[in-house]
């Protein structure tokens, strides 16, 4: 059905209908066409309803849009959508600005911030997330590839009974902030960016996770090292291990990283005592992939999972931060027994594994959001 332009006559009729009816809109759509049966007939009560709020606010009963004044010169749309190309991480307030500021261009009289979102939804353009990602280096993926096919290749329940453990920093700084960055494009670019920071203050802190259960809180020394290491492994590790059932204790594998305190020889001569060949760390039995905190729980849920509540405000002193992390972590230990989340969790460990290697052992975060976020459209019109 052709889009139709009501003239000022007839929004002034469907009001004077929305008034016999007492205010029901869907009485006055039919009385409108009682009234007026040659007229063009809305089909939504909301046309009318629309109407009455535009005179209620004191706005012209006509939509200034299909007057005519508040169209979009072709000159200011081109412009808008050559500015968005040569920077698409600009937003559109600044967009906006930019052409402002370019004395002499006609655009500048009539943009505005939502002149540039109206232009960019024409476009069919969407404001994409920036992920930030892990930088690879050469020989990465392959080794990425080949942990992944070990991993499939194990028996399905295999991810349970491997005490995945990673650490983590909280600094004062907070986190880097994705609901900033932006990525201005009709088809999800996939952009990344790489990050890090430099610390003021922190806690340096290690968990771990395995089966249905959370392994920790551990705070660490500010400094870590290999001796740090071990006294956490001959201390709270060992400690856990003595309380797990023989069978159980018999399945368990240990997951870390290739980080420098993780591979001094003591660590790696302890861990073989406890765990045989059943562990994954760089120099170990089996090899962990350098750079791919995207494959291990602990990063993609955990402390993800922990930082956006301990950074949902900022703490005042380093105290409160430590007890923050303690709550949040108190909380998600009884919502994974309550809810069943580290069962998604291990379903997804081996979902990014699959995915990974479809994309050949290369970043593959911003392709899982691609996948699982619906395209939704929600526009609206009379």
């Amino acid at each position: 059905m052709l889009w139709h332009q009501y003239s000022a006559r007839e929004y002034v009729n469907m009001v004077y209908c929305y008034g016999m009816a007492h205010g029901n809109a869907s009485e006055a759509l039919r009385l409108y066409g009682t009234e007026y049966p040659e007229a063009h007939q809305p089909r939504d009560p909301r046309v009318i309803t629309r109407a009455v709020q535009r005179l209620l606010d004191n706005q012209p009963i006509v939509p200034v849009s299909e007057t005519g004044r508040g169209s979009i010169r072709p000159a200011a749309e081109q412009a808008i959508l050559e500015v968005m190309r040569q920077n698409p991480r600009l937003g559109v307030r600044t967009a906006a600005r930019v052409l402002r500021r370019r004395r002499g261009h006609r655009a500048r009289h009539v943009v505005s911030h939502s002149t540039v979102h109206k232009v960019l939804r024409r476009d069919r353009q969407r404001p994409y997330k920036i992920h930030r990602v892990q930088a690879l280096i050469p020989g990465d993926s392959q080794r990425r590839m080949a942990y992944c096919r070990w991993l499939l290749r194990q028996d399905r329940g295999f991810v349970k009974n491997v005490i995945f453990t990673d650490e983590s920093t909280f600094t004062n700084n907070g986190m880097w902030n994705r609901r900033n960055s932006h990525y201005w494009c009709s088809e999800n670019p996939f952009e990344t960016q790489e990050t890090g920071f430099q610390t003021r203050w922190k806690h340096n802190v290690w968990a771990g996770i395995v089966g249905n259960q959370i392994s920790g809180l551990v705070f660490l020394p500010a400094r870590m090292d290999g001796a740090e290491y071990l006294r956490l492994i001959n201390g709270f590790l060992t400690e856990t291990l003595e309380n797990m059932p023989l069978a159980q204790l018999r399945e368990t594998w240990y997951q870390h990283d290739g980080a420098p305190p993780h591979i001094v020889r003591p660590v790696r001569e302890r861990l073989t005592e406890l765990f045989g060949d059943h562990w994954i760390g760089r120099y170990g039995p089996h090899a962990w992939p350098a750079r791919s905190p995207d494959l291990t729980p602990l990063d993609f849920f955990l402390w993800g999972f922990v930082k956006d509540r301990v950074f949902d405000r900022p703490c005042q002193n380093s105290d409160e931060m430590r007890q923050k992390i303690i709550d949040v972590f108190d909380e998600l230990k009884q919502r994974s027994v309550r809810e069943g989340i580290l069962e998604r969790v291990h379903q997804n460990t081996l979902y990014r594994a699959r995915v990974c290697l479809e994309m050949e052992g290369r970043q593959f975060e911003p392709h899982l959001i691609r996948l699982e976020r619906p395209d939704l459209d929600d526009t609206d019109g009379e």
